[in-house]
């Protein structure tokens, strides 16, 4: 019986407990500046705003120390012909070397090509592979107007190493911070003091739902009735499992990519050996059968579910590591939540054990 339900009741419990808890102002990049608008004798080019952003998700060509520089801009054409506008008309280069072109996840926010009346604008964002903290120019040049007179181009000095700019590269591990601070207050016991900043979320309000249902959980998954668990054995068992995890078993995160309201973390986890832990709660129970030959069916579960904590605290740390990717979700001040409706969800907290 307990050989076989033990580790399954165990991991259901482990799940439940991390999505069942999961039922500011916004940053801006870089601001204009005296340099952000320029004009040639067809068309004028302003950068809006300048921020990091990370490599789409599949995208392999950044390196793991680099970052994309995202330059929303806009251009208007101020000449008496028609012009066409297209990101490759735009050229970044760090120091002397040109900086290759990054897409987008979300290919609408690239600057797209254009036919613009006279006097019409049209806005997008350029994506580049840079090194963060670097300084930049962005070179405009003009497509040929088919006359004799060669059309100026326009070079735009981005500082990367700016308080401002260096503030978004800041933010892409937020999303990362705010898996780390779920963790921490529902599956490690900890405290975090940036929980209801990072997520949103009420710290004490997720914290009792997070203890109700997992206890209820926990009764629901074994097939228990509840008069074999009371609340002060369950408090027990939840807190063996929250003490061993935080003890022994350690998260790494790190955002992967973002796109739009969504974030993509990848976690590192050292889990938790439960391969012996049922056959340790086995042994117990059979060697309290052959100590108390009288004892009832009701004994012997009571028994199984007060020595769990002990056996439970004894589990070590695995040997490898598992890597797991996690969607977050953001609010609409830049809060970011975990998507519970996600499959990863589960993977995620499954990985926090292993068989």
């Amino acid at each position: 019986m307990f050989k076989k339900k033990t580790y399954a009741v165990f991991l259901i419990l482990i799940l439940t407990l991390f999505t069942a808890a999961c039922s500011g102002s916004k940053a801006n990049g870089e601001k204009k500046n005296s340099d952000s608008e320029k004009k040639s004798d067809t068309a004028e080019v302003k950068i809006d705003s300048t921020e990091y952003t990370l490599p789409p998700q599949y995208d392999n060509s950044a390196s793991n120390d680099q970052l994309v520089l995202k330059v929303n801009v806009s251009v208007k054409n101020t000449g008496k012909d028609i012009l066409y506008v297209n990101s490759n008309d735009f050229t970044l280069y760090q120091g002397d070397t040109k900086s290759s072109e990054s897409t987008p996840d979300d290919y609408n926010e690239r600057l797209q090509s254009s036919s613009l009346n006279p006097d019409k604008a049209i806005k997008g964002s350029l994506f580049y592979v840079v090194d963060k903290g670097k300084k930049y120019e962005l070179v405009y040049n003009p497509p040929s107007s088919g006359s004799d007179k060669k059309e100026k181009s326009l070079t735009f000095k981005i500082d990367g190493s700016s308080k401002k700019i260096l503030a978004t590269a800041d933010q892409l591990q937020n999303p990362a911070k705010a898996l780390s601070a779920y963790v921490d207050i529902l599956l490690f016991g900890k405290d975090n003091k940036d929980f209801e900043k990072i997520t949103g979320d009420n710290k004490n309000k997720i914290v009792n739902e997070f203890n109700k249902a997992a206890k209820e959980s926990y009764v629901s998954a074994s097939g228990l009735s509840s008069q074999y668990a009371d609340d002060k054995t369950l408090d027990k068992i939840l807190g063996a499992i929250t003490s061993t995890l935080s003890e022994k078993s350690a998260v790494q995160t790190k955002t992967k990519s973002i796109t739009g309201d969504e974030a993509i973390v990848e976690a590192t986890i050292k889990p938790v050996d439960a391969s012996s832990l049922s056959d340790r709660i086995k042994d117990r129970v059979e060697d309290y059968y052959s100590k108390n030959s009288g004892s009832s069916y009701e004994d012997a579960v009571k028994y199984a579910l007060n020595v769990y904590p002990d056996e439970f605290k004894k589990l070590g740390p695995a040997s490898t590591e598992e890597t797991v990717e996690v969607k977050m979700k953001k609010n609409d001040i830049d809060q970011w939540q975990l998507d519970q409706k996600d499959y990863r969800a589960s993977e995620f907290a499954s990985a926090f054990i292993k068989e």
